[in-house]
């Protein structure tokens, strides 16, 4: 009997396999004799063996390949659903942190009387935050003049903010 397909595991020292394996048709005395597939399952101990109809290994083969189709179909989605959650919650992250440096803007330049040089922002507060001054003026919430960085009080500024 040619071997198809062997595959073997090891689980708790112990190997279990399965192998399945066919007999092909064949013409003896005359007759024809007719083919056969066996799937055979075995550990240590033993081994039990299956015979399979041609029509039945082939009924076998489609369910598995249209049930590995549906897998791939799923994977693929959830793949796009955990990149989907992915990107959701590095938004969340993002607004989150770009809330907190706009929050210590806010409170560092009242701290100063309302205004600050992006100097003094970017050595006390970090680079991050005088890089961000852009974004701030662009939202109307500071204003930058040169050097100078001021609170816009006709802006976007108020209390949850600050």
């Amino acid at each position: 009997m040619p071997i198809i397909v062997r595959k073997t595991h090891e689980k708790d020292g112990k190997k279990i396999y399965i192998r399945i394996g066919e007999s092909p048709p064949a013409v003896k005395e005359g007759k024809i004799k007719e083919g056969a597939f066996f799937i055979i399952v075995g550990d240590d101990e033993g081994e039990k063996k299956i015979r399979l109809t041609d029509q039945e290994a082939l009924d076998i083969a489609y369910r598995i390949i249209t049930i590995y189709q549906m897998h791939i179909r799923i994977y693929r989605k959830l793949d796009k659903m955990v990149y989907q959650e992915y990107k959701h919650r590095m938004e969340n992250i993002k607004k989150e942190e770009e809330k907190e440096l706009e929050n210590d803007i806010i409170k560092f330049l009242i701290r100063s009387g309302g205004e600050a040089t992006i100097e003094e922002i970017r050595d006390l507060l970090g680079v991050k935050h005088a890089d961000y001054l852009h974004v701030m003026e662009r939202n109307g919430l500071v204003i930058l003049k040169g050097n100078k960085v001021s609170i816009n009080m006709g802006g976007k500024v108020d209390e949850k903010t600050i």
